[in-house]
């Protein structure tokens, strides 16, 4: 997207006010003309993510047509991550991403991109466990399952809703005792000296066959029986299902409409 100097000049400047957190806001058509508009990063950790404050999202929408969305990479490249790349799909709009310092502006749209089964950088909400799980569904098996909401650490607060507890009927899932490949196991996994008051992690339970038709996969060495999941701070990945993983195992879930 081309953009005059002054908007250009607004959004580097809105950059370098919020360094080293991530800025972020709307660029807007109105009548006077497009208008870039500074919104509150209200992300729990806005040095490495940006979550636009939805009253300032509203505001400018309700002054224009919302044509972009803009945030700031600090100490970074302009270059788009993963998640800039999935949310952009989901916004359904075009992105502007300010390296600061430096001020380089890179644009992109909408592309269709999909971010991989395996290797994908973890966010929170979008590309985390659940996300991976519900990608691996719909790539593996042609089934589509619900999303919920769910807020960064929800399983520390004790007024949270269970969401693996409370959803899974709703996604088409029942209990069972023993896995088999294509079940669903959630864990409980604490996080040391925090706590932890619901099962809080999913994986794919994949027996002795780590393979993919939906995108090339490296043959696993071993017999398995192995997991696909996302932790946070790593790359998805197929991982051997060990004893430590096992333990904390709190429910095995086998989906109506998956046959392996």
């Amino acid at each position: 997207m081309r953009i005059n100097q002054k908007l250009q000049d607004a959004m580097r400047a809105h950059a370098e006010q919020s360094h080293p957190a991530e800025a972020c806001g709307l660029l807007i058509k109105t009548e006077a003309g497009r208008e870039y508009v500074p919104c509150g990063n209200v992300a729990t950790n806005p040095l490495q993510h940006f979550l636009i404050d939805k009253h300032d999202a509203a505001a400018a929408e309700d002054r224009g047509e919302v044509l972009a969305i803009v945030h700031s990479h600090p100490d970074r490249a302009a270059t788009p991550s993963m998640t800039d790349l999935v949310s952009c799909e989901l916004h359904e709009l075009p992105w502007a991403i300010v390296g600061w310092p430096g001020g380089d502006i890179q644009w992109f749209k909408p592309s269709g991109f999909q971010a991989p089964l395996l290797g994908r950088d973890f966010s929170h909400g979008l590309l985390d466990c659940w996300s991976a799980c519900r990608d691996w569904y719909a790539r593996e098996a042609s089934l589509s399952l619900p999303n919920f909401e769910r807020k960064e650490l929800w399983w520390e607060d004790p007024d949270s809703p269970s969401h693996y507890e409370e959803n899974y009927e709703a996604c088409g899932f029942v209990r069972v005792e023993q896995p088999q490949r294509g079940d669903l196991l959630v864990f409980q996994i604490p996080t040391v000296g925090r706590p932890c008051h619901f099962p809080n992690h999913a994986a794919i339970y994949l027996g002795a066959d780590a393979s993919l038709h939906s995108e090339d996969a490296p043959a696993l060495g071993g017999s398995g029986p192995f997991i696909y999941h996302h932790m946070p701070g790593r790359l998805a990945a197929r991982e051997v299902y060990g004893w430590s993983m096992a333990n904390r195992v709190k429910l095995i879930l086998r989906h109506k409409e998956y046959t392996p």
